[in-house]
């Protein structure tokens, strides 16, 4: 058998002849020393319910020792272990909030009003300030500032320092560079972010009064935002989902003053059949050392996983779709405690994300993956056997998993139609040396392969063989 290229990073959309590859619940992780391979394929972490909520999470913001978030017309606060320590009232009851935080206090704004919050004394307040621009969506806190942007204009607003209650009328500046009007505020490496409709500002505080932020005139760059919950931080660059000068969708990474699309041909073109990518969301954490965004399409019921160590993009989704995908549960993510915490958004729950749980609290988590192309110079040949080389042995003691089986289906029009699927024996538990393998697939002139899991075991693939020959002609 001879060892054959059946991975790589194409993601199916555009011209399934071109690559119909497909990674769904799984991430591809590059080995250095190429012990037994030079790529492994892994499975994303599962959910595991932390505990429930009242209602579901409008926007959440963890510490090391407590959890803020709003569901429905509430704020409440919990301790790490899950405990509701109070509640108040808010003005709204729909759409996602923005909360930030300094030492001692918390501001949070609705896209109607402001409230404080005192980490010290709990108390929770409406901000009354005449200088505030009530309807802020988001708010940030750069260099001992508070900075909330005063939607439909070029204007953000700066709060007294380390003070959230406290905003004076004349605090306040434009982002001028570009006509357009800003849409979130953020801060990146100690600067202040101001994203707009078609292009990004950065401003640093060089402590002027009242308003401290001065521009960085040559760090302005034309992209703009295209839906503010699609932004992200992770390691230190922010990710959001972005509007070219041309007019196309693309994501967006910033990493000090630079914004490189991370994006590919494949992805872009996908997210240009969805209409309106307003509201997407996304959230990210960490996995086995691999920093991960993942970014929500709520109107198109897909979920895209951007795995930053590998630059690899994949799907994730929870349950089994009835068509050929759906989102999955996460809607956003903080940390607790020093562990990425999860918000359901259909549920009032919080998840944790666990390596070792092969399910979404509870859902089944399939795991798929479509091959490239396999072909001989474009030649018919003949496919006597396949083997996939993966961790095996590890079945359940009982229940579904006690007797994993991977499906195999393969195409033969290049990914349009698939056989009938075959089962494939992972092992049961401690059958280490279970052969994943299959024969006699006839000829053609292209290969196309999808396996899938949905049994709730560990999931590694380390390379794939085959065993084929030129057909006579």
């Amino acid at each position: 058998m001879k060892i054959v290229p059946m991975f790589g990073n194409g993601v199916a959309g555009h011209s399934y002849p071109v690559t119909r590859q497909r990674r769904v619940n799984c991430y591809m992780e590059a080995r250095e020393d190429g012990d037994k391979t030079k790529v492994a394929v892994f499975g994303t972490p599962g959910l595991v319910s932390q505990f429930n909520t009242t209602a579901v999470v409008r926007g959440m913001f963890g510490t090391e020792s407590y959890l803020y978030t709003v569901q429905g017309a509430f704020f409440r606060w919990y301790n790490a272990s899950g405990t509701q320590l109070g509640s108040a009232a808010i003005g709204t009851s729909s759409n996602n909030v923005s909360m930030t935080i300094d030492n001692d206090q918390l501001l949070l704004v609705d896209g109607a009003s402001a409230y404080t919050f005192n980490l010290a004394s709990s108390l929770f307040a409406v901000v009354t300030s005449a200088g505030f621009p009530f309807g802020a969506q988001t708010c940030t806190m750069v260099g001992g500032y508070f900075v909330v942007e005063q939607p439909g204009t070029q204007k953000f607003w700066v709060s007294d320092p380390y003070d959230a209650a406290t905003w004076n009328g004349l605090s306040f500046a434009s982002a001028s560079q570009y006509p357009d009007r800003i849409q979130a505020v953020d801060g990146l490496s100690g600067n202040l972010v101001v994203f707009c409709e078609r292009h990004i500002e950065f401003w640093q505080n060089i402590g002027n009064q009242p308003q401290p932020f001065a521009p960085i005139l040559s760090a302005t760059s034309e992209f703009g935002i295209q839906a503010i919950w699609s932004r992200a931080h992770i390691g230190n660059s922010i990710l959001f989902l972005s509007q070219n000068p041309q007019g196309t969708s693309q994501v967006v990474a910033l990493t000090g003053y630079n914004a490189q699309v991370i994006s590919t041909a494949d992805i872009e073109e996908i997210i240009g059949t969805f209409g309106y990518v307003g509201n997407a969301v996304a959230l990210s954490y960490v996995t086995n050392g691999h920093s991960m965004y993942q970014l929500t399409f709520p109107n198109a019921n897909r979920s895209f996983l951007y795995d930053l160590t590998s630059g690899i993009w994949s799907e994730v989704q929870s349950g089994i779709a009835t068509g050929y995908a759906q989102r999955h549960l996460g809607q956003f993510a903080t940390t607790l405690a020093n562990n990425a915490v999860v918000s359901d958004y259909a549920a009032a729950k919080i998840y944790s994300l666990s390596e070792t749980t092969y399910t979404d609290n509870g859902q089944t988590v399939l795991r798929e993956v479509v091959t490239r192309h396999g072909v001989a110079d474009h030649n018919v040949f003949s496919l006597s056997e396949l083997y996939l080389d993966m961790e095996t042995g590890v079945g359940l003691q009982s229940g579904q998993g006690s007797d994993p089986m991977i499906t195999l289906e393969v195409s033969k029009d290049n990914g349009r139609t698939w056989s009938n699927p075959r089962m494939l024996s992972m092992g049961q538990i401690g059958q280490y040396s279970t052969r994943v393998i299959a024969r006699r697939f006839g000829s053609s002139r292209d290969f196309v392969f999808r396996f899938r899991l949905t049994d709730p075991v560990k999931f590694v693939i380390t390379d794939g063989a085959a065993a084929y020959s030129a057909r006579p002609q």
